[in-house]
Order: structure tokens, then C-alpha cells, then sequence
């Protein structure tokens, strides 16, 4: 569990994650945000249950934290005092804790986002949706409507029925090369099509588009 503040412990970060581009907040207007929609789009479509996507509101970067990284990092909770002497002590302990624990290289800027990340939860990062396999249904219905050649057709709303359906689809239409690439298309548009929905939701608007 984070007891800090963001505001201090984003200072604290600042030499260690050296990276960031502008963003733009303007009071009663919501927020502007240089977003990467490609990035986003994959973490919508991402239905691993083993990687927990972020937005970074200031930065505008997809952050990725592993089941693996978050273990890691609750087990470094655990060794921090329950009542930290004041908000502003969280970065300093917690950094004594990560050293103490001397986590694999490759890890430890990990551990240094994944604790900014829940320090700052609502504030400077949102938890992006993951799949929803309802909607990835009803975008391969939409699709095969699509479809000009009726026994193709046929063919993939057969595929889908019952379990499995994304699979059979798949390989029904690996079978159909130019409608198969038509599908990653439309498939894209439609995905890119929910960020930007659900970043009206929260009150974002693209900045700038970086796809």
C-alpha cells in the first residue's frame, strides 16, 4: 500500500525515470493528453489476465505492470512501516526497502514504476480496461456482415457458434487471405474507436494523436 502523495514522490522520481512528454490540463475542460492510440488500442485487445495496463496522464505512456512486478512489489509493502511518520517519508522508505530486497537488474526500474503507478492511481494514472471478449463477439458479428462472398460468409458464422468461437474464426480465416488483413483493419478501427470513446469518459482529450 502507497501512503504518499503523488506530488512528492513524482519530485523524488524524477532523476530515476528521466522521461516525459508535456501534457496539458485546462480547469473546467477536462484534460489534454499526448496519447500513443496504437498503444492503447493494444491494451484494450490485451486479455491477459497476468498484465494490468496504465495510462500516465502526464506522460501520456502505456504502462504495463506484470503479475510478477505487482507480487514483487507487495512483498516490499510488507516490510514498510504500517504508519509512515509523514506522507512525505513513503519514497525514502520505500527506496531503503527495494535496496535492502537487492531485486534482479532488470526488475528494478520495474518496481520503481509499478510503486509510482499505485501511488498515483486516480491522479496522474488510470487503469485501462482490459479486453472485453463481449465486444471482440460482437466485432467479429459486425464484420462478417461485411463479408460480400456468401459462402465465406456462411462458413464464419458457423465457425463462431459455441465455444471456441474466436479460434475457428481465426483459422477459417486464415484461409481467405485479403479478407483476413481486411479483418486486422477493421478490427484496429474499431478498437481505436473504444479508446477514444473511453477517453471522452474520463475527460481526455488527445493532444495530439500519436499512432
Amino acid at each position: 500500500m502507497c501512503y504518499v502523495e503523488y506530488a512528492a514522490l513524482a519530485e523524488w522520481l524524477a532523476g530515476v525515470r528521466g522521461r516525459g512528454m508535456e501534457s496539458e490540463a485546462e480547469p473546467g475542460a477536462g484534460r489534454r493528453v499526448r496519447v500513443d492510440l496504437a498503444s492503447l488500442a493494444e491494451a484494450f485487445d490485451d486479455a491477459s489476465w497476468e498484465v494490468r495496463t496504465f495510462l500516465d496522464l502526464d506522460t501520456g505512456e502505456v504502462i504495463r505492470i506484470t503479475t510478477e512486478v505487482r507480487d514483487e512489489l507487495e512483498a516490499i509493502y510488507a516490510e514498510l512501516p504500517e504508519e509512515p511518520a509523514d506522507e512525505g517519508s513513503h519514497p525514502e522508505a520505500f527506496a531503503a526497502a527495494l535496496e535492502q530486497r537487492k531485486p534482479p537488474g532488470w526488475i528494478y526500474e520495474l518496481l520503481v514504476e509499478a510503486d509510482a503507478v499505485e501511488c498515483g492511481l486516480g491522479t496522474r494514472f488510470l487503469r485501462v480496461p482490459a479486453a472485453d471478449a463481449r465486444e471482440g463477439y460482437e466485432d467479429i458479428q459486425a464484420f462478417i456482415e461485411t463479408i460480400s462472398s456468401p459462402r465465406l460468409q456462411e462458413r464464419l458464422w458457423a465457425a463462431i457458434r459455441g465455444r471456441g468461437a474466436f479460434r475457428r474464426f481465426k483459422d477459417v480465416l486464415a484461409n481467405a487471405p485479403a479478407e483476413r488483413e481486411r479483418w486486422f483493419t477493421f478490427k484496429g478501427d474499431r478498437l481505436r474507436q473504444r479508446v477514444l470513446a473511453w477517453l471522452a469518459d474520463e475527460g481526455i482529450e488527445p493532444l495530439r494523436e500519436v499512432t
